[in-house]
C-alpha cells in the first residue's frame, strides 16, 4: 500500500470515532430553559390561582364588595357598599388600535385583558355602589369582598344598601 492510501484509511478510522460536534454554550442554555418548562406545572402555580381567583371574584355583576375612599392624609373619606367591579377609568370595550388589516400588511393588535377590556389603569376609579348610585374617585382607595372593620370613623358612610 502506498502512503496516500494509508492516510485516507487513517483519516477515515479517525473520523469515525470522533463524536458528534458539542452544541455551544447557549445552545446547552436553550436546551435546558426548555427542559425545565417541561417540568413545571401551571396547574400548581400561586400568581395563576390569585389572577384567576380575582377574576372569579370581580366577574360577577350582582357581587357586592365594599370600598373605603382615602384622602391623601389616608384618613378615610367615605365607605360603602359596591355592587359589582371597580372598574379604571382608563378602561375601554374597544381596542385602541381599530385599523383595518389586509393580507398584504398584516397588523399587530395589544391583546385584551384577563377581564376583556382594553386600555390601563387611568388616574380615577368607577363604580356602582349597592343603591345603584355612581361613583367616581381619584384617589386611594380599599376595597374588599367583606366589609371592612374601621378604627377611624369616616366622614361619610353609606350602610344602608349594604344593610338591605
Amino acid at each position: 500500500m502506498n502512503i496516500p492510501a494509508l492516510l485516507v484509511i487513517g483519516v477515515a478510522l479517525t473520523l469515525t470515532g470522533c463524536e458528534p460536534p458539542q452544541p455551544d454554550n447557549k445552545s446547552q442554555q436553550s436546551q435546558r430553559a426548555a427542559d425545565a418548562m417541561k417540568t413545571i406545572a401551571f396547574d400548581d402555580n400561586a400568581e395563576i390561582d390569585n389572577i384567576k381567583n380575582r377574576l372569579k371574584l370581580t366577574a360577577d355583576p350582582g357581587k357586592v364588595g365594599f370600598i373605603l375612599l382615602l384622602n391623601q392624609a389616608g384618613q378615610p373619606i367615605l365607605y360603602e357598599a359596591v355592587k359589582g367591579k371597580v372598574t379604571s377609568g382608563g378602561k375601554r370595550l374597544t381596542p385602541p388600535d381599530r385599523q383595518p388589516c389586509y393580507s398584504d400588511h398584516p397588523c399587530v393588535r395589544a391583546a385584551a385583558s384577563d377581564e376583556g377590556t382594553w386600555g390601563s389603569s387611568s388616574p380615577y376609579i368607577f363604580y356602582w355602589n349597592a343603591d345603584g348610585v355612581y361613583r367616581q374617585w381619584d384617589g386611594v382607595y380599599l376595597y374588599s369582598d367583606q366589609p371592612i372593620r374601621l378604627r377611624v370613623e369616616p366622614l361619610v358612610v353609606s350602610l344602608q344598601a349594604a344593610a338591605k
